[in-house]
């Protein structure tokens, strides 16, 4: 279930886009090109357009009815302030007449990012040369580079972090490396057909790929696959366990019992549940997105329910704890996305993923 959910991880590319965002001292159309204050909905249509065409049908099975678009350009303007203040202290320079050149560059990325777009750099660009002082990653000058911080601000520019280097996310890693979640080391992720996961054993998978076989407790790694490989279940197949796909787009892996012989689950591919429907414990869950299959203790079965909204406790299916759209669970509270200043306890609550010091925090450099 996580290495599926992992497959939806596209903070890497909020990076880029926040890398590309500037400022420019004319905030207005005409000659200048795209305004500065159009740029978190432009360039959040352009990375959800990226990230619908590497998932394809996938997206919408595991995104959970959230708006891809209204999370990016949320999180995007929150940081624009800060953006436009270091174009007036002549830390960034932008161009506005080549956005639209980024923008079609990370529209066509799909599954293939491995860093940010030259056209991106070429629009917008740091001035602050490694080794000087900077408060956020776009002032420093080249798209290899970042604003590393220490306990104060100001933080100075250095090299993005080579395989092992410590990191928090994927932009703190040189082109074609992630930050694992497991040891907070950048590392490459696995290829197609490479070994993968495996508890700590062998890498994730790169984007778009599933890994298939995997088996944390055993410490046995799979298969980097193709999305298509990794869901091509039929109705009726045996999938998910014992190294089988998941299903296709429009089924679910759903379990049926457990093996009193073997003791392995037997589950196959079925259609989803109605809402309000009897149902079963299904991957992903086979419920419509604003519910989930609501079971009681030691069993598969149950029925489809909607899922908590802000301010309700959260909802609990086996070890994960589940909130509504727009929502996260936070203290055991479904508690609304915070924007930057919000308060927080966990990263996932911010629309940043930064939470630092009880505060939803920017995604890199000063906080």
């Amino acid at each position: 279930m996580r290495a599926a959910l992992r497959l939806l991880g596209t903070g890497l590319l909020v990076s880029v886009v926040v890398g590309a965002c500037g400022g420019e001292s004319d905030s207005g159309g005409g000659s200048s090109g795209v305004s500065i204050d159009d740029l978190p909905k432009l360039y959040a249509g352009a990375v959800c357009k990226s990230v619908q065409s590497c998932f394809g049908d996938l997206y919408s099975v595991f995104s959970g009815g959230e708006d891809c678009s209204k999370n990016y350009e949320t999180a995007l303007g929150d940081e624009l302030p800060r953006l436009k203040q270091a174009i007036e202290k002549g830390t960034v320079v932008y161009d506005g007449t080549k956005v639209d050149a980024c923008l079609a560059a990370i529209e066509k990325v799909g599954c293939n990012l491995v860093g940010e777009p030259a056209e991106c750099t070429a629009a917008v660009d740091g001035t602050v040369e490694l080794g000087g002082d900077c408060e956020l990653d776009a002032e420093c000058k080249g798209s290899d580079a970042l604003c590393q911080v220490g306990a104060a601000c100001p933080g100075k520019c250095a090299k993005k972090g080579l395989a092992g280097a410590t990191c928090k996310r994927d932009s703190d890693c040189a082109a074609g490396l992630s930050c694992s979640d497991a040891t907070s080391k950048c590392f490459e992720p696995a290829a197609a057909g490479a070994a993968c996961e495996g508890g700590g054993t062998a890498p994730d998978c790169a984007m778009g790929l599933f890994c298939l076989g995997s088996d944390d407790q055993a410490k046995q790694p799979g298969s980097c696959k193709t999305l298509t490989e990794g869901f091509s279940g039929k109705a009726g197949d045996a999938c998910w366990f014992q190294g089988k796909p998941g299903c296709s787009t429009d089924l679910r892996c759903i379990v049926e019992k457990v093996d009193t012989t073997s003791g392995q689950i037997v589950a196959k591919c079925g259609a989803p549940f109605a809402a309000g429907a009897p149902c079963k414990i299904a991957i992903p869950d086979g419920c419509p997105t604003d519910q989930y299959c609501k079971v009681p203790d030691k069993s598969f079965d149950g029925t489809c329910t909607p899922r908590p909204t802000a301010g309700q406790p959260c909802a609990k299916l086996f070890d994960d704890e589940l909130c509504g759209a727009d929502t996260r669970c936070e203290g055991g509270t479904c508690k609304p996305r915070q924007k930057l200043g919000g308060q927080c306890s966990t990263d996932e609550v911010c629309f940043s993923e930064n939470c630092v010091n009880g505060g939803c925090a920017p995604s890199g450099g000063c906080k």
